[in-house]
């Protein structure tokens, strides 16, 4: 349901609506139980010091595990973003030594690397965005190793030129990998169920509070559920950092394409 949001509605329409949705649960919830806790804890003065420490024990408990699982999600979308711009230096490496080529290789190269950037940016994106692997090899690619490692060196400079892009390629293609190798990277389904699990037990834990007055039960009850709607939000926000209103775009390839590849012409 979180990752609906996420994904159909932008964070500024999507959050609130959310949050809304998931305040508005949490305090039926109160509701409810409120008609129940007076009869069950008549006469028992050992309910509130009993919910007291349960209280206590559960929110160290969830507090701890919402925490280290948004960190986590959090960290998983910077390790995309990183990938991400790792590719593009070594694209951008790439294309520097492949100038040292003499023609017409430095001109059939250059313009591989350019088409490539190009291929990323309109073809393996816009699968990354909905989920999908871009698994085919591109062509261009493999148009790039055929005319390196076909290429004869007349001289020792021609030699080194060739090692070096040769090195660099394979860097390249390491990075390429290693951005398509993160596009499912998301929380197990586990996790997503103690997530649910635990705001509901949450609100279940509120709502046996016994107070007088309605009106304070169900804003400290909504304070509380907001929260952790946001967080549960932000987590489902930076999961499978490729989708989602919140993601890793090819801005950094945008930025290669505009800067590096229209000064070098």
């Amino acid at each position: 349901m979180v990752r609906m949001w996420v994904e159909a509605l932008p964070t500024p329409i999507g959050l609130p609506l959310f949050v809304i949705v998931f305040v508005g649960v949490s305090l039926a919830i109160v509701v409810v139980l409120r008609r129940w806790v007076p009869r069950a804890t008549a006469g028992d003065n050992e309910w509130d010091r009993v919910l007291g420490y349960a209280m206590a024990s559960y929110g160290v408990l969830y507090g701890v595990t919402l925490a280290l699982i948004a960190a986590a999600t959090y960290e998983n979308y910077r390790q995309v973003e990183e990938i991400v711009l790792h590719e593009t230096s070594t694209v951008a490496t790439l294309y520097r030594d492949v100038s040292g080529f003499p023609e017409p290789e430095q001109a059939q190269l250059e313009l591989l690397v350019v088409d490539y950037t190009d291929h990323v940016i309109a073809v393996d994106w816009p699968k990354q965005a909905v989920g999908e692997v871009p698994s085919h090899t591109v062509e261009e690619v493999s148009q790039i190793r055929d005319i390196l490692f076909a290429f004869e060196p007349e001289t020792q400079a021609e030699a080194a030129v060739q090692l070096q892009t040769i090195q660099a390629f394979n860097q390249f293609v390491t990075a390429r990998g290693e951005r398509i190798g993160v596009t499912g990277l998301a929380l197990p389904g586990l996790l997503w169920i103690v997530l649910g699990v635990g705001a509901l037990l949450n609100a279940v834990l509120i709502g046996l509070v016994e107070m007088r007055q309605l009106r304070r039960h169900l804003v400290m009850a909504g304070i509380i559920a907001a929260y952790v709607g946001i967080v549960v939000f932000a987590v489902a926000s930076f999961d499978r950092a490729y989708t989602g209103a919140v993601a890793v775009t090819p801005e950094y390839f945008i930025e290669l394409r505009d800067w590096l590849f229209t000064t070098s012409e």
